[in-house]
């Protein structure tokens, strides 16, 4: 009788071997995905593929998606906790937004000083803005939590799933890679 086929989980949990990569190395990789990301205009994809060479799949995966996540709620929260009228206003001008991304900002804060506003629909909008081409993801953090407001909470949510895509082809293209380089 032939074995079940596995599942794709299991085929990611069978890449993890705790004993390849020591917890320093896994919690240094978290740091460093933390504090390039928390850069604006940092792009942290070549990070990612690296790590993904280095570390494979079923590691930095979560390493980078995590990462990137508490980049982004850190980031939030300290321009949440900064934010002074004129001080936004300097930023938003110095990152040299397009001006398609300015407008969607102006718009994500009306929308969001409503109290009509449900979470679904702040929650749909923000994820979109998180996956859009033309709104920098590192330098977005600061601006949504200096210039919105956005509820903490929907801002994790967004920041999770707009960062998965992303993370996951990146550190894909770095564990396929890493797979042939190292397979020798």
């Amino acid at each position: 009788m032939a074995d079940p086929p596995t599942s794709i989980v299991d085929n990611l949990l069978s890449t993890f071997d705790a004993s390849d990569h020591p917890l320093s190395t896994i919690l240094a990789s978290y740091l460093l995905v933390t504090t390039a990301d928390m850069i604006p205009f940092v792009p942290c994809q070549p990070l990612a593929i690296a790590l993904g060479a280095q570390l494979g799949f079923g590691l930095a995966f979560p390493i980078t998606a995590l990462g990137q996540t508490t980049a982004g709620v850190l980031a939030f929260t300290a321009a949440r906790k900064a934010s002074d009228t004129m001080l936004t206003e300097e930023v938003m001008v110095s990152a040299k937004l397009s001006p398609d991304a300015i407008q969607r900002l102006q718009d994500l804060r009306l929308m969001t000083a409503t109290e009509e506003q449900g979470d679904v629909k702040i929650l749909a909008l923000l994820i979109g803005l998180r996956l859009a081409p033309f709104f920098p993801f590192s330098a977005g953090n600061y601006l949504l939590g200096g210039t919105t407001s956005v509820p903490l909470r929907l801002f994790v949510i967004a920041t999770l799933f707009g960062c998965l895509l992303s993370n996951f082809v990146s550190v894909s293209v770095g564990a396929a890679g890493g797979a042939v380089l190292f397979s020798e």
